[in-house]
């Protein structure tokens, strides 16, 4: 039986990636372990071990593969070949050398037919995935309480406030959907450079009047998905290094990825923001967790009504 308390920690205690060994997996989970581009507090870093960590409270091969959804009433993830790729190997200060060993690192897995699963780190990091996609044109959905399209912060055009703004600069982008924005601190500036991007805007307050709304309409193809955990309420997921209040709540982001993948193919993934030194419950690392497992049975189980 896999024990939480035992054994070497990997995600959800799966087996290391070993790129030697067959079969390749359907997917592998990568720390990307670096927090150098936050404004405020600092600790993503920990990100990634963290929910790690928390993972073990699942893991994959307990009883079999896989899990049971008693909420669908039916089996999940049990055809899934799912692997730890480890963690990139960052340099402290080396912004531009990271960002190289990052897009390295996620084209290295989709070379052998791997969805990334990346796990941050602060979300400064996907411009950096997203170079490893340049060969397919994608539409990129962003689940965050922030607009992170600043063109810059006193002369800083990397910082976990522009993410968004440096992926919209990436030719093979095809569209940009920001759904969860609630965040005061964008300026007006931001949003007109987002409109006039074409973006689509999705505040909470939109979203919670009508769930079921297809905010994807007229997407199809390939996409990638970034979710920043402060999209979710505080009262939920406190460990972030910028809590909003009045987020979604985990069955809202669960639901809302479910009727996502129905609409567009989801070629990969990251999880960022997530700070452990700032939620000493370890609530906010479970929940992370969780929502990297409900993510990939949106993506690898066989569909069902969302």
């Amino acid at each position: 039986m896999s024990l939480p308390f035992a054994g070497l920690v990997t995600f959800a205690m799966v087996p290391r990636d070993d790129p030697g060994e067959p079969p390749v997996p359907d997917a592998a989970v990568l720390g990307i372990p670096t927090d150098e581009a936050t404004t405020q507090h600092p600790g993503a870093r920990y990100g990634p071990r963290a929910i790690r960590e928390a993972s073990t409270q699942f893991p994959f091969f307990k009883r079999g593969r896989g899990y049971y959804d008693p909420n669908r009433g039916r089996p999940m993830l049990t055809e899934l070949t799912l692997r730890d790729a480890g963690d990139v190997d960052i340099v402290p200060t080396l912004r531009e050398e990271n960002g190289s060993r990052i897009t390295a690192a996620v084209s290295a897995l989709r070379d052998r037919g791997i969805l990334p699963v990346c796990l941050g780190g602060d979300h400064s990091i996907t411009p950096a995935i997203l170079a490893a996609y340049s060969d397919t044109p994608l539409h990129l959905i962003q689940l965050d309480a922030h607009l992170d399209f600043a063109e810059h912060l006193e002369g800083a055009t990397d910082t976990h406030a522009s993410p968004m703004r440096r992926a919209r600069e990436l030719s093979h982008l095809r569209s940009l959907t920001q759904l969860g924005i609630r965040s005061i601190v964008s300026s007006p500036a931001d949003f007109a450079a987002a409109r006039s991007a074409r973006n689509v805007i999705v505040s909470t307050e939109q979203f919670l009047a009508a769930p079921e709304d297809d905010w994807w309409g007229g997407l199809g193809g390939p996409a990638y998905l970034t979710l920043d955990i402060d999209v979710l309420d505080p009262a939920v997921a406190p460990g972030t290094g910028f809590a909003e209040p009045g987020g979604l709540s985990f069955r809202d982001v669960s639901r809302l990825v479910r009727r996502l993948a129905h609409r567009v193919k989801l070629v990969g993934f990251d999880l960022v923001e997530m700070n452990p030194y700032l939620d000493g419950s370890r609530r906010t690392a479970v929940v992370a967790a969780r929502l990297v497992l409900d993510i990939l049975s949106a993506i690898f189980d066989p569909p069902t009504p969302p």
